[in-house]
């Protein structure tokens, strides 16, 4: 399984996200660069789990793979603040991926959407995965400047029995977010997993792979796409939706500062 190394980046003096990838390159041309997001809004902040760290703006993810863990010394100058991690990504998922996130994206603009936003319940906030007034706002001011795509970074951290639970939720909302890899030959892309819920609004995990850092408490990370914003958020008003989010998800995330079972983390991006 090739180890990546996942990097959010606040970057200093302005300096745009497009001329530091300009200067990685230049810095060492073996790196490749898998995902370059640019993290737009937070649907789900950590609680506990680095908390004080990830809750805050970032001007840049990557996902790289690099014979190195680190950034190159040249452009250490260039980052405020950094959050990184070693991840395992299986290598069929991986070197299926161009194809893969090409195809996404051209089959986005026919996505169908529900009518699940015509007439949406909301809470106070999305930290439950539930439209919230605030994630609303923010639909609407993306769309009006990008109306395309969209990407959904997860962290998930398990403790005793949360996994299994997250995995059936995984299995019916088309996320496969808690799958254990013990090798690339038991990875096998299952689209039944894929047809409930995020599917039929286009939904689809990119990428997914494990955290494979001891001195760190999350386990795994997942790259979602998404053909909108709006169409994430007709799957967060749907009660489709909700069911398997009341059924399964919520069970093991509830008040997660006292319940140390699970913690999840989810940033929008624009690529």
């Amino acid at each position: 399984m090739p180890l990546l190394n996942f990097h959010l980046l606040n970057l200093k003096d302005n300096l745009q996200p497009h001329t530091f990838l300009s200067n990685l390159h230049e810095a060492d041309p073996s790196t490749k660069v898998i995902v370059a997001s640019k993290p737009r809004h937070f649907v789900v902040k950590a609680t506990t789990q680095d908390a004080s760290i990830l809750n805050k703006p970032w001007d840049l993810m990557l996902l790289l793979q690099s014979p190195n863990a680190s950034l190159p010394s040249s452009l250490q100058k260039h980052v405020s603040s950094s959050y990184s991690l070693p991840v395992g990504i299986p290598s069929k998922l991986l070197s299926a991926y161009p194809e893969k996130n090409a195809q996404l994206i051209k089959e986005a603009p026919s996505a169908g959407l529900t009518g699940s936003l015509e007439n949406p319940k909301m809470p106070d906030s999305s930290q439950k995965l539930e439209l919230s007034p605030e994630l609303l706002k923010f639909m609407e001011e993306l769309m009006k400047e990008h109306d395309g795509p969209v990407t959904m970074l997860n962290l998930l951290k398990f403790k005793t029995g949360g996994k299994e639970s997250y995995y059936q939720y995984g299995q019916v909302s088309c996320f496969l977010l808690s799958l254990s890899f013990r090798q690339d030959t038991d990875w096998l892309i299952d689209h039944q997993h894929f047809i409930k819920v995020a599917g039929k609004r286009g939904g689809d995990a990119k990428i997914v792979g494990n955290v494979v850092s001891k001195d760190s408490d999350w386990n795994e990370i997942s790259i979602v796409h998404y053909p909108s914003i709006k169409h994430f958020c007709d799957m967060l008003a749907g009660e489709d939706y909700q069911a398997i989010n009341d059924e399964f998800r919520l069970p093991v995330s509830v008040d997660c500062k006292t319940r140390d079972d699970f913690e999840e983390f989810e940033i929008f991006l624009l690529t």
